[in-house]
């Protein structure tokens, strides 16, 4: 399987593991780890799943950038939840979290 960066990085997006070094205008992309999902058998781990938070910061909503996100996520046999539209009045621009 493929990388998780390597997925994301397959959707045109600037893409970075938990922030850019320099200021990046919206759209992007940020991912973080967030933990393992793990099946012991035997007295040891069987099979082991990375999870992942994606944080898809936009400024201007583009369903079909979105799309593509999703489209990449789903062709590389990832699931994912997906939230809603959040405005970060702060940074005066939306994210999207997707749990994969």
């Amino acid at each position: 399987m493929a990388s998780i960066f390597s997925i994301l990085k397959s959707t045109g997006l600037p893409v970075a593991y938990g922030r850019f070094t320099e200021s990046k205008s919206p759209p992007f992309i940020i991912y973080l780890g967030d933990g393992q999902d793990t099946v012991l058998a035997d007295d040891g781990i069987y099979h082991k799943k990375n999870r992942y938070q994606i944080e898809y910061y936009f400024a201007k909503k583009d369903e079909s950038t979105e799309g593509r996100i999703e489209t990449a996520l789903t062709d590389a046999g990832m699931l994912y939840e997906k939230t809603e539209d959040i405005y970060i009045s702060s940074e005066d621009i939306f994210v999207i979290y997707y749990n994969v």
